[in-house]
């Protein structure tokens, strides 16, 4: 870490993208670039390069177009909104069964409902996140239009109308695989009209009504956005592509010397939303480092006491590089055995560095942590593998993790970050030693809660059982 890799004259270099390209700092390699005033959606990663940093460009693009104001006729509470919360959430897409086919897009009112949203974290630890006042972080999930269209017009919008083409081995068990192992392929869209997306987004509780609406975006006074994940299928990329965003006062860094150190206060001078300094040892605010392999456990601990959860410390493993818009941070170079993820730590850096500072008001308090796809292209409607998170299939593809390989998000996927082996969940067969990211859950393998990498069905469950009690 920190050194400098030696160029071998045997190792294979991918062409490095030619000019206009030659920073990653808004700029795609076709020569357009980002309207941070007035962004406009993208179908797909931009052809032909689709260099690594137009993956990072892309999945900033997509943020600043997502968090636009709109003024949505389908919420009555808190109709001038971010454009992603004008999307379907997932109760108005999937139904009880019997219930009739839901209504056109959005499906009904698109009022964050506390009610409906889910407490529980990615992973088979089933664990909660909590904050540093002692409060559950909760999650909300959406579809656009494209993907709820597919799934409201078809025949998959209730448990036994997905079953009757899953056909599940053994429908009373979780991750059971389908007997029909067809996938059911989401829109990928065209050049120009947007394929699939899902937004999965993560909100503190604020039961003093008191959300500090000058430091990120509150829903009412009583919940506050720290995390939003992107997960867009494109013409090129059916793998999808996947984009992690954060709140800049979540959580420090694991390890010194990257781009948001542990420290008594936020970035934004605030207190940390996920680490406490006043509980962490002593140790670890004099050396700026938190351990999180056993022996050495001090962050990101099982958050599990009796049978509820508690407060531990939260520090992120995959961290950026410190430097911001630096030089070194902004040069835009080919994947190479080397280098395989072709500077993309530094490239995000750069993005975040060049970008926040353009945003106005509580926009430019968030920060990209991660852009995930597989290396070429994918066709959309073809099964494929990916190596390290799942075994070999005969006749398909192999494909390679890239960009930040074992993406995590530490408000969504808290638990399953890299390296972070003192709690690890998910056991031997999915550890967090080498298998953590978005592509350890979702493959494509056709589950009786999974198909074409997306966990829609698995929602299914929570019409019966909501994960939040309903409050007033």
């Amino acid at each position: 870490m920190g050194g400098t890799a030696l160029q071998c004259k045997d190792d294979p270099v991918d062409p490095a993208p030619s000019n206009p390209q030659t920073l990653c700092s808004g700029t795609f390699s076709d020569g357009t670039s980002i309207n941070v005033a007035n962004p406009q959606p993208l179908a797909e990663v931009p052809l032909p390069e689709q260099s690594f940093c137009d993956f990072h460009t892309f999945a900033w693009n997509q943020f600043l177009y997502l968090t636009q104001t709109v003024q949505d006729p389908n919420d009555p509470v808190t109709p001038s909104k971010p454009r992603f919360l004008s999307y379907a959430p997932w109760y108005n897409m999937l139904q009880p069964d019997g219930s009739p086919r839901p209504g056109a897009f959005p499906g009904g009112v698109t009022t964050l409902q506390v009610s409906h949203l889910d407490q529980k974290q990615a992973g088979s630890g089933q664990d909660e996140l909590v904050d540093v006042a002692g409060n559950t972080v909760l999650y909300d999930l959406r579809f656009n239009q494209t993907m709820y269209d597919f799934i409201a017009g078809g025949t998959y919008y209730t448990q036994a109308g997905y079953d009757a083409f899953c056909q599940p081995t053994d429908p009373s068990q979780p991750f059971t695989l389908c007997g029909n192992t067809t996938q059911i392929w989401m829109p990928w869209g065209t050049s120009t009209d947007l394929g699939s997306m899902e937004l999965k987004s993560a909100w503190r509780q604020f039961p003093g009504n008191d959300c500090p609406s000058t430091q990120m975006y509150c829903a009412g006074s009583n919940l506050g956005l720290v995390a939003l994940h992107i997960a867009q299928k494109t013409p090129t990329h059916g793998e999808w592509v996947w984009a992690s965003f954060e709140h800049v006062a979540n959580t420090p860094d694991c390890a010194a010397g990257s781009s948001s150190p542990i420290a008594p206060l936020s970035p934004l001078g605030s207190p940390w939303a996920f680490f406490n300094p006043s509980t962490a040892p002593a140790s670890v605010m004099e050396t700026k480092t938190c351990g999180v392999v056993p022996g050495n456990a001090q962050c990101n601990l099982d958050p599990k006491v009796g049978t509820g959860f508690q407060q531990v410390n939260i520090c992120r493993t995959d961290a950026l590089p410190a430097g911001g818009a630096s030089a070194a941070n902004c040069a835009v170079v080919g994947s190479s055995t080397s280098d395989p993820n072709a500077n993309s730590g530094g490239n995000v850096s750069c993005l975040n560095a060049t970008l926040r500072p353009q945003l106005a008001g509580i926009w430019g308090n968030y920060q990209l942590v991660g852009t995930l796809w597989t290396k070429g292209t994918q066709a959309p409607d073809q099964d494929f593998w990916i190596d390290i998170f799942q075994s070999p299939k005969q006749g398909v593809p192999e494909k390679t993790a890239v960009g930040f390989p074992n993406l995590a998000n530490t408000a969504l996927e808290t638990y399953l970050q890299i390296g972070s082996t003192a709690y690890d969940p998910n056991g031997s067969g999915l550890s967090n030693a080498n298998k953590a990211g978005c592509f350890g859950c979702h493959n494509p393998v056709a589950q009786d809660t999974a198909t074409d990498l997306s966990h829609f069905p698995s929602k299914f469950d929570d019409l019966t059982e909501p994960r939040v009690p309903s409050k007033p």
